[in-house]
């Protein structure tokens, strides 16, 4: 057998049945191109800048493409976005919930 470590396996948690059913109903396919979701749901990001974000890993949002062209269209799998959307909804209740327990304990004397 091989003593050697292996890589961590870096599985994204599965993405809520709702949250892929409703990407689908907005993008009506399960590739959804990088631009339309830039409009969607980054529209504070330029094109340019949402390329970087992407690249630099701040926006954890694997890409894809058809074919092996320079030029082809990118792509995300509508699984990796509804993955994305609810992880941070998930941070959002974490924070939520430890903001709202904060606050009650200064309010205990």
């Amino acid at each position: 057998m091989n003593s050697q470590p292996q890589n961590p396996l870096r599985l994204m948690p599965a993405p809520e049945t709702a949250t892929v059913e409703l990407l689908y109903r907005t993008f009506g396919d399960v590739l959804i191109p990088l631009e339309k979701l830039r409009v969607q749901y980054f529209r504070n990001l330029n094109e340019q800048s949402f390329a970087a974000e992407i690249t630099s890993g701040r926006i954890q949002l694997p890409v894809t493409t058809l074919d092996s062209s320079r030029k082809a269209p990118k792509y995300a799998h509508i699984r990796h976005v509804a993955a994305l959307i609810d992880i941070q909804a998930y941070k959002a209740d974490e924070v939520h919930a430890k903001a709202q327990a904060d606050a009650t304990e200064e309010v205990q004397p």
